[in-house]
């Protein structure tokens, strides 16, 4: 089987346009838990790549959340078995280099080169003779859960109002208005709706800078609420809460089928901003100094009259 990014921005437009949010599907199934997708080390695949994995790996119906590629399941003495199907994974670097200086005596230019790759990778369910110790996700306490997910989001210094019936991030206040947290159905459901602004939030002018768009229909207001959407995608698998589920999130595939269709490299750079949005709240809760300096109010030079609110 031959993987290549064409494929799979095909097969996840395809989904799209089938009202499927491929970065949700690991929530679908019935009393779900999706973890981390963890490499052979252990370490937690980021950016594209966790959500892509968790997705393929509840459609599957695989437990374990350790993947390998070919030469990472020999190195532990446990083959992929025979007629197993690879998953697409991406491998997505950058590398800055610099020209040589000219005979004129003019100064290098530094050039930022890009390579990208879809690779193939294997659940440990896969394997032939697996450790045991690969096969089942690492147990978790839920009261523990809860905690540490409840610190995350508690750390993070976001202005919330209560009030009105539609949850949204409003840039030009640098505010997030919530409905009262009795007129969610359950905590999670209030959790994930305030970690949706939250991420928002997080693509203010004066912290990540992101262009949030004008009005709803234009391409940086749509692209603003897919880079949300993948993020509480990303923050759910990391904290344990799933995402809330959009009641409007239909009026937006048509515009993200359009923007993939034009930029199959949106989706990793909508990955790459979801991916540092959810970095940057997770810094609250792990003492971090770049967070440290938040401001509250709105960034100097704002603009009140781009006061459209991102829901």
């Amino acid at each position: 089987m031959t993987l290549s990014f064409d494929s799979l921005m095909a097969e996840i437009i395809a989904r799209l346009e089938a009202g499927t949010l491929p970065w949700r599907q690991a929530w679908s199934a019935a009393g779900a838990d999706p973890r981390e997708p963890l490499r052979s080390n252990g370490e937690p695949f980021t950016g594209s790549n966790a959500w892509l994995l968790s997705f393929a790996g509840a459609a599957a119906g695989f437990i374990s959340p350790y993947w390998f590629t070919f030469r990472q399941a020999l190195d532990i003495g446990a083959p992929v078995a025979k007629g197993a199907k690879a998953t697409p994974a991406i491998l997505y670097k950058t590398r800055v280099v610099e020209d040589e200086a000219s005979a004129e005596g003019e100064d290098a230019e530094a050039r930022v080169l890009r390579y990208l790759r879809v690779y193939g990778v294997f659940n440990a369910e896969q394997l032939t003779d697996c450790p045991v110790r690969f096969l089942r996700a690492p147990p978790v306490d839920p009261a523990v859960r809860a905690a540490a997910r409840n610190a995350v989001l508690d750390a993070i210094p976001s202005r919330v109002e209560f009030a009105g019936g539609t949850p949204c991030y409003i840039p030009a206040l640098d505010l997030i208005r919530m409905p009262a947290p009795e007129r969610f159905r359950t905590v999670e459901d209030f959790l994930a709706t305030k970690a949706h602004e939250q991420l928002h939030w997080s693509g203010a002018e004066h912290r990540l800078a992101r262009a949030f768009g004008r009005r709803f229909g234009d391409e940086a207001y749509a692209f603003e609420e897919l880079v949300a959407e993948i993020g509480a995608a990303a923050l759910g698998l990391r904290i344990g809460l799933p995402p809330r589920m959009l009641d409007d999130h239909a009026a937006y595939l048509g515009h993200w089928v359009k923007i993939l269709k034009a930029r199959p490299g949106a989706l990793l750079e909508a990955s790459g901003h979801a991916q540092r949005a959810v970095d940057y709240l997770l810094a609250f809760s792990q003492g971090d100094g770049a967070a440290g300096g938040e401001r509250q109010g709105p960034a100097e030079g704002a603009h009140p009259e781009l006061s459209e609110a991102l829901p």
